[in-house]
């Protein structure tokens, strides 16, 4: 209650300040000049009427008959009238109540007569125009604020379209070094797959697979928006024989899926980023404590859900970020349906879960292109890695 009143009190100490001021001009002041001076009660009624006409006329009367241009020629008038017998009959219960608890006991005050009626219309139209005054310097401080809101929001769009531009510039350099690097690189494969093959076949392999997930990297930003999660699967078998050659075959990591998740279509390096979290962070070494990737459709929802032991000998500075985005692609591709969910429990896993609707699924993933299985021919045509890089 307390900080309603002081939000309240912030907001009209102003309103408060102006009508104690004009209080005590119009009770002080003039009551000094003309020896006049009336009791607490009668001051209380009538400036109770005439706070109560001078708001609703600014708030209420004046918003609702200007609303329409067209209507306000005949609404603003009615809208006075009215204004004005309510003043006038309020101001008349007013004293008659004031005679009725005998604050006053001269007939005059409280009798509706012509000269009755004309004194209060005199007051009302002084009130009243103070409130249309009222009206008016708001709104035109409420446009000029919406005008320099308005004003602020073009010079950050320019700000912003200025450094998009930039950015953009930025990100062409970016592109066309993007161009000569891959060429670069898979000549590279190329030059020691043909010098490896011959003494050292496992080598070799290692050599194709990795330039077939070095392939599908480079140009998962010509994919299209939604890949055959089959496809990502294979990068992320690729990855973990990688590792276990690296590991000489000792990783503990099961991958679960069948033959419909494979056909489901995804944004891309959703997969792949989990199970390179995994073996970034987790403990693949112990038996006992086997890493998991499951995916899976039960109920019209699409799960993957990894979990593994965290290696507390990694010094992380991690702070989810890869997390997070993943979250965000996956939201902004499918919608608020979209579950994501991770956490380290008691016994030391880390576990995440991905949820999605099969209906946002279909609904999203109408166009893609899919990388041909270049390594993997290489691996039956021993032609070089030129059909790669090609």
């Amino acid at each position: 209650m307390k900080k309603i009143f002081e939000k309240w009190f912030k907001r009209y100490r102003l309103h408060l300040l102006v009508w104690i001021l004009f209080i005590f001009y119009e009770v002080v002041i003039i009551g000094l000049i003309f020896g006049d001076y009336g009791d607490f009660f009668t001051y209380a009624g009538h400036y109770a009427c005439v706070l109560i006409l001078f708001y609703a006329h600014s708030d209420y009367a004046l918003p609702w008959a200007l609303k329409n241009t067209k209507k306000a020629i005949w609404k603003l008038p009615l809208i006075i009238v009215f204004e004005f017998s309510v003043y006038i009959y309020a101001s008349y219960w007013v004293d008659f109540l004031l005679k009725a608890f005998h604050v006053f006991t001269t007939d005059s005050h409280f009798k509706l007569t012509y000269q009755f009626c004309l004194k209060y219309i005199y007051r009302g139209v002084y009130f009243i125009g103070y409130s249309t005054g009222y009206y008016f310097i708001i709104n035109y401080i409420k446009e000029k604020k919406k005008t320099d809101e308005l004003e602020k929001q073009r010079l950050n769009d320019i700000i912003y379209r200025q450094k998009t531009e930039q950015e953009l510039s930025q990100a062409q350099n970016a592109f066309l070094k993007a161009q000569i690097n891959p060429h670069f690189l898979f000549n590279t494969l190329d030059f020691i797959y043909h010098n490896v093959v011959g003494s050292s076949p496992v080598a070799a392999d290692a050599i194709i697979t990795l330039s077939e997930m070095m392939r599908y990297a480079i140009d998962s930003d010509r994919m299209g928006d939604y890949v055959l999660l089959g496809d990502e699967i294979d990068q992320v078998e690729n990855l973990l024989y990688l590792n276990q050659m690296r590991k000489n075959h000792n990783l503990s990591f099961r991958l679960n899926y069948d033959e419909q998740t494979r056909n489901i279509r995804l944004i891309p390096l959703i997969l792949l980023t989990l199970v390179e979290n995994i073996f970034k962070h987790g403990n693949l070494v112990n038996a006992d404590h086997e890493a998991s990737v499951n995916m899976y459709i039960s109920d019209d929802r699409f799960f993957i859900k990894t979990s593994n032991l965290i290696n507390k000998r990694v010094a992380t500075t991690s702070n989810n970020k890869g997390l997070d985005n993943i979250e965000r692609r996956l939201k902004f591709a499918y919608g608020a349906g979209v579950q994501f969910t991770y956490e380290a429990d008691e016994v030391g896993y880390f576990k995440v879960v991905v949820e999605i609707p099969v209906a946002q699924l279909k609904a999203h993933g109408g166009s893609s292109k899919f990388l041909k299985d270049a390594g993997k021919e290489l691996l039956h045509e021993p032609v070089g890695l030129q059909k790669i890089a090609g």
